[in-house]
């Protein structure tokens, strides 16, 4: 990221985060198993992850403060160096905090085994993603409730989305009890927000914080190419263009979901003194199975089994239900391995049927051109050259300030392919190939987020040289290709086959079936060559400046659209958003694993919650609908 040494570079924040470990205090309720103490414990709710959606659901269940409320974590502590940081989230793909997983050969995506970074830590990939704050549009609601998830309508969401959120006014003083800790320099003109779509008072906190230069130049450039500047991307409206809402606190740290929920004074261990119900937060658990028994005719989650951080397994019952928050591939996979799924499996015993347990896998996919810009263009690289990097870290460490309390993705808009390449849609539904997936009118099909950075596969591919560049990505938010998620024996594997770092006997198998349907590359072809439209613009800026590095305008033309969609299937990349592989729907619904209520259909006091159980990717980044 600062110089390409992506290997130093790593081993530099693995060292940091080893001293974090070291010399963090121990907080209390939280830690690996102890067999003593906790085996002795009779807890009313076992959460199942301690990811993006189970730290919500503990802080939740504990305001009752009768309940017990057990969290199983395969992760360690969220107190990092590389979590806390804004900046540095992009190097944390494939070191201990994340799961690596990796999907099957993609034969429409040239072949390729490619990367599925997921957090493996305390707030799972809230821990390690791009912090960026963004529900989707409210007709992806509706829809959802138009396939009969009663409840699911946008207005019925919103009040829970602003009871979660700490929304902080850039414009307010220094010493109201939400105003800036730190003295950054606002830009009022990007920073504005409609009052009517936010909560002020949620633990979760989401701000406005650094933006380089040259993300004000995309903002302009978009402006220029007729794209409206959005007042409010979680308002009225999410088309346009503008930057991006972080979930960053008020001091410049992540606002992860762990810290926002399981942090705050009393949360955890709770109790008596607090007013609220105990939560035991357990480090170094893996889940192996969910308990079943049949209970007068009538099947039922009694508890579950896990390997503790010695590898022991151990077995905890729960008094009322058992939540799984597994994300898209961990929970079907702990459904699968629990004998709830499509069919039975050898060495499994078959507790329920349920076709839909890991099928209708769906995620974001985006495709990055690369751009080398002025030297004088502000950019990430700027303030971490090996002679700014000090005063850099000083910034960020005393003042909360710079290049690492950025997050990378600092600025985006949200484009109907009508807007954008009219003569494309006219030509594929003149041919009969065009596919309608977005929910209405006001729902975006593409995403273009802008990185004043050099963004090539997870950032695993760093820049040739200490140069300044910047990167635009495409994503694709409503893919018509749909994978799944199984499992299979780990011995039925090559050893280069099994990278994910699970004790499990089971391996999990991502085969997300990417560009399977030939439409989704076509129109991320498209993107690129509105991304160019806009990159011509910003080159004509003499403080920016840009020349196509990758792919390369000469080597791949617009009017190229075969080289184009091959470039987009062989080097696209997951945006981290897949969800869908335990969809919520009516009973009607042969593919529901869960109810609106997110019950597991015919297994009493076991739901599901988490971005699986959403029965539609939404045009969002995941983790606030999560």
């Amino acid at each position: 990221m600062f110089a390409p040494r992506p290997g130093l570079f790593k081993a530099g924040l693995g060292l940091l985060n080893t001293v974090s470990a070291i010399t963090r205090f121990s907080e209390e309720g939280k830690g690996p198993w102890n067999q003593d103490k906790d085996g002795r414990e009779h807890y009313d709710y076992i959460v199942l992850g301690g990811g993006s959606a189970g730290c919500v659901v503990a802080s939740r269940l504990a305001e009752d403060p009768n309940v017990k409320v057990l969290v199983l974590e395969a992760g360690y502590s969220d107190e990092l160096m590389t979590v806390k940081t804004p900046a540095v989230y992009l190097l944390t793909v494939d070191t201990a905090t994340d799961w690596k997983f990796v999907t099957t050969p993609q034969p429409h995506a040239g072949g390729r085994k490619m990367k599925q970074p997921r957090g493996k830590v305390l707030g799972g990939t809230s821990s390690m993603n791009a912090m960026m704050y963004h529900r989707g549009p409210a007709s992806d609601y509706d829809e959802w409730a138009s396939f009969g998830n009663e409840g699911w309508t946008y207005e019925e969401c919103l009040p829970y989305f602003k009871k979660s959120e700490g929304y902080n006014d850039s414009a307010l003083p220094a010493s109201h009890p939400r105003g800036p800790k730190t003295s950054r320099v606002a830009r009022p003109e990007f920073e504005t927000f409609d009052p009517a779509f936010h909560g002020t008072e949620g633990p979760w906190q989401v701000t406005h914080h650094h933006l380089h230069e040259a993300s004000a130049k995309f903002i302009h450039a978009n402006v220029a190419e007729g794209v409206a500047l959005n007042k409010d991307f979680n308002g009225a409206s999410t088309l346009g263009v503008n930057k991006i809402q972080t979930f960053i606190d008020r001091d410049a740290v992540r606002s992860s979901l762990s810290r926002a929920f399981l942090k705050p004074e009393g949360v955890v261990p709770g109790g008596e003194k607090s007013g609220r119900g105990k939560i035991r937060v357990v480090y170094g658990a893996e889940v192996k199975r969910v308990l079943v028994q049949m209970r007068k005719g009538v099947k039922m989650a009694t508890g579950v089994e896990f390997l503790d951080d010695k590898n022991v397994l151990r077995k905890v019952m729960a008094v009322r239900e058992v939540l799984l928050c597994g994300g898209a591939f961990g929970s079907p996979h702990i459904l699968l391995e629990s004998g709830i799924g499509p069919a039975p499996m050898p060495s499994i015993p078959h507790i329920h049927t349920l076709p839909g347990v890991g099928q209708n896998l769906v995620d974001h996919l985006g495709i990055s051109v690369v751009f080398k810009a002025r030297n004088r263009c502000h950019t990430v690289q700027s303030g971490m050259s090996f002679s700014q990097i000090l005063p850099t870290l000083f910034q960020y460490q005393v003042r909360g300030l710079g290049s690492m309390s950025s997050q990378i993705g600092e600025a985006a808009n949200f484009l109907r392919l009508e807007d954008i390449a009219p003569e494309f849609v006219a030509r594929e539904k003149a041919q009969g190939t065009y596919i309608e997936r977005a929910s209405g009118p006001d729902s975006p099909h593409i995403e273009i987020i802008f990185a004043p950075y050099y963004v090539r596969k997870h950032a695993t591919i760093m820049a040739p040289d200490c140069k300044n560049y910047y990167s635009m990505i495409a994503l694709l938010l409503n893919p018509c290709s749909t994978g799944s998620v199984t499992i299979v024996p780990k011995r039925s594997l090559k050893n280069e086959d099994s990278t994910v770092e699970s004790r499990s006997n089971m391996a999990t198998v991502v085969d997300p079936n990417y560009f399977s349907e030939s439409f989704d590359a076509r129109v991320m072809a498209e993107a690129v060559k509105f991304i160019r439209r806009l990159a011509r613009r910003m080159s004509q800026d003499p403080d920016v400046g840009g020349r196509e590095v990758f792919p390369g305008e000469a080597n791949i033309r617009d009017s190229d659209d075969a080289g184009l969609e091959k470039y987009v299937r062989e080097y696209a990349e997951t945006y981290y958003h897949p969800t869908s592989t335990c969809k919520m729907g009516p009973a009607t619904d042969p593919m529901a694993v869960v109810d609106s209520r997110l019950n597991v259909y015919g297994v009493e006091r076991l739901r599901v919650i988490d971005a699986s159980v959403m029965p539609k990717l939404p045009a969002a980044h995941t983790c606030a609908p999560t």
